[in-house]
């Protein structure tokens, strides 16, 4: 599975698809797993690692894309300081 993220994100570099099809699939999920199987492990590879993955005749191509959304790990944290000074605004007329 490294080496099929790390050609996905090798062609994300300088393209925004990577079509994988079933003949490199088959390498990582067999065919002899069930459709709704093999989508849904496809599926949750992709959102490991933070790609946004759309099926064309499933089984036959797994279009890869850079997720647009933030990966669910990452944190943002805000830090407001209070140093107790209020600026006062003018109004304009």
């Amino acid at each position: 599975m490294r080496k099929l993220a790390s050609l996905i994100e090798n062609e994300l570099r300088t393209q925004e698809i990577c079509a994988v099809y079933d003949s490199q699939l088959v390498r990582v999920w067999p065919r002899s797993m069930s459709l709704a199987k093999r989508k849904q492990q496809i599926e949750r590879f992709a959102k490991e690692h933070e790609f946004a993955v759309t099926f064309y005749d499933v089984g036959l191509c797994a279009i890869f894309q850079k997720s647009r959304a933030p990966a669910r790990s990452a944190k943002r944290v805000s830090l407001l300081e209070d140093n107790g000074s209020k600026k006062s605004r003018k109004r304009r007329r």
